[in-house]
């Protein structure tokens, strides 16, 4: 198996990771999209891969071309008829509004159903047991009553090894006095350490130490069941997660907090940077999570978002007539203008930090 640090890192790894984890998560939105547009028999010009200028026609299925495009930043479905007035019979305009709105809704139901499929398995075949790796230890601490050493690798709490996707392993044993096994020197031993507890704990960590590197200890064997359910709940929980931050991104201008939005360069070079030491498990995690970032994002009702879009539909159906196409396109420019800006300042902060250190 190559090495992900290796390949993902220097100059050459973001561009990388935005090619292997950012761009397939779009392709497999507009992917959803395709689909719906088939089934409700929206016929479709093109599906590509990229954004123009076109590299290459990959293949050719009737009447619709699968293209290679130069810019690896996304994809897009062209459906016939997109133009307003087109008399295309099989065309987008001439499709019904809950056509419309289900083509919408399908890139979203395909990055949600991505993301549990993703946790999925992470949580299940491709599941890792954790060693913390003691990087230091703080003097007068649990960690140092218990006696151990920079280097020690913590493997299982109470005799029971933990997922090392799972965060910290400490968190669910606050106050409590919890036998530790340790490898040192490749032998294994047990010691006991009663954690802390309360103001202590925040100020300086419940066990004293640092950590080293969180590392792959071999698979952890849990069963199907128990890997979907927490697919789904870790999908369900970083969506109204996004929902949470999108709260504070919208306060950040009373609050006098930053926005903390980070765009695909930041995307990428930050997976870039963790590749080396989040192995494949993490690299399909973080894809995961990205994946249920995007559906939520799209479902904001917000042009050209898919959100957006339909608001956009179900506006001009209640207006009614030309006055409804008029403020569709008018919403959709405004809309489109605004996340262009938005997507320009957001590359501006990822640029600075990555050639500054500064946000």
């Amino acid at each position: 198996m190559p090495d992900l640090g290796a390949l993902l890192g220097g100059i050459l790894g973001p561009l990388l990771a935005m090619i292997f984890i950012v761009v397939p998560l779009v392709v497999i939105h507009e992917l959803g999209h395709l689909i719906a547009a088939r089934w409700r028999g929206i016929a479709i010009d093109e599906f590509g891969i990229g954004f123009p200028p076109r590299v290459a026609t990959i293949a050719q299925r009737g009447r619709m071309a699968i293209t290679l495009n130069a810019l690896p930043i996304g994809g897009f479905v062209r459906m016939v008829g997109a133009e307003e007035g087109s008399d295309e019979p099989e065309g987008w305009d001439r499709s019904s509004l809950r056509s419309k709105v289900l083509v919408m809704l399908a890139g979203i139901a395909a990055n949600f159903l991505l993301a549990f499929v993703l946790l999925t398995a992470v949580a299940g075949p491709f599941a890792e047991r954790g060693a913390v790796v003691v990087g230091s230890v703080q003097a007068d601490s649990p960690a140092a009553a218990a006696g151990l050493q920079i280097g020690d690798r913590i493997t299982a709490i109470n005799g029971a090894a933990f997922d090392r996707m799972g965060g910290s392993p400490f968190a669910t044993h606050v106050g409590e006095a919890v036998k530790l096994t340790i490898e040192r020197g490749g032998v294994s031993s047990d010691v006991t350490a009663t954690l802390r507890d309360g103001e202590s704990a925040l100020r300086s960590g419940v066990l004293g130490i640092s950590i080293r590197e969180f590392a792959a200890a071999g698979a952890y064997d849990r069963s199907l069941f128990e890997a979907i359910t927490i697919g789904a709940t870790e999908t369900v929980t970083s969506s109204v997660a996004v929902l949470a931050g999108l709260g504070a991104i919208a306060a950040a201008p009373f609050s006098g907090g930053g926005s903390g939005l980070t765009g695909p360069i930041g995307i990428a070079v930050s997976v870039s940077e963790a590749a080396g030491s989040i192995g494949i498990a993490g690299l399909l995690r973080f894809a995961g999570l990205l994946s249920a970032n995007l559906a939520v994002l799209n479902l904001l009702p917000i042009p050209p978002l898919d959100g957006g879009r339909i608001a956009g539909l179900l506006l001009r159906r209640a207006l009614g007539g030309a006055r409804g196409r008029t403020v569709e396109r008018r919403l959709i420019i405004v809309g489109a203008v605004a996340m262009l800006a938005l997507f320009a300042v957001v590359t501006f902060g990822d640029l600075l930090r990555i050639f500054t250190g500064q946000g």
